[in-house]
């Protein structure tokens, strides 16, 4: 079920057997030549409305936006602050508490939303008793990681990733754009916070730490498959 376009006797009706809801988590920043700005957004919304149609979760739209400030030197980048982040969080999980919902899953499709999406979730747990809320990445979800280096390549990248990028000209179902299949710099080191500036100076094309020669359509759609299979047995728990 599709909260966006449920009715509101619908989403009670849902609530008298089930308490589960998937909420799809974002980003609108750069991704190079090689992917579209929502492309952190249009997984996850994808993913989940596939997992939400096969087991019956509910599913809420998706917060489209996150912690980008690093690629804010590209256009069309949009950011939130951490704090504003947590708060959104926060707000959301505590307006589907209310309600009755008892287990909410943020997937996200960006790794800049972890601690902000964390600390919201922490924020509201002293109102919302009982409740389990959990974030994770799609590549979090069971068997991704070996997935996708049987499918792709060992390391799929940092920002502007091989898996990513396979999937999501996939999804939008057209031929993707002729770029370079090029090899960007290596990733920041563990725990390295760059600033926006610093960003555009060490990855000038904006990628960092992927190789764009294992980039598979094909292979994109049978990772998407798997992932949307491995999110069904998560929620179900069987996964």
């Amino acid at each position: 079920m599709q909260l966006a376009t449920a009715l509101s006797d619908e989403v009670g009706r849902y609530l008298e057997t089930g308490g589960t809801v998937l909420i799809p988590i974002g980003s609108l920043e750069q991704h190079w030549k090689a992917a579209p700005l929502g492309c952190d957004t249009i997984i996850p919304v994808r993913l989940c409305a596939e997992a939400g149609r096969l087991t019956g979760a509910a599913v809420a739209p998706a917060i489209s936006y996150g912690m980008s400030e690093h690629h804010m030197c590209f256009p069309g980048t949009v950011s939130l602050s951490p704090d504003t982040l947590s708060s959104v969080v926060r707000d959301v999980v505590v307006s589907l508490y209310r309600h009755g919902f008892r287990r909410m899953v943020f997937l996200s499709g960006h790794g800049g939303n972890r601690k902000p999406v964390e600390a919201g979730i922490r924020d509201s747990m002293t109102g919302c008793a009982g409740a389990s809320m959990e974030y994770l990445l799609y590549r979090d979800l069971p068997g991704a990681v070996k997935k996708q280096r049987e499918l792709f390549c060992p390391d799929p990248g940092y920002h502007v990733t091989v898996t990513e990028v396979s999937m999501i000209w996939h999804l939008l179902d057209r031929e993707p754009p002729d770029f370079p299949r090029i090899v960007f710099p290596p990733e920041p080191a563990a725990g390295e916070v760059l600033s926006a500036e610093e960003w555009k100076r060490r990855y000038p094309e904006g990628g960092a730490g992927s190789d764009l020669s294992f980039v598979s359509v094909e292979k994109g759609r049978e990772f998407f498959l798997f992932l949307v299979e491995s999110l069904c047995g998560y929620i179900s728990g069987t996964g």
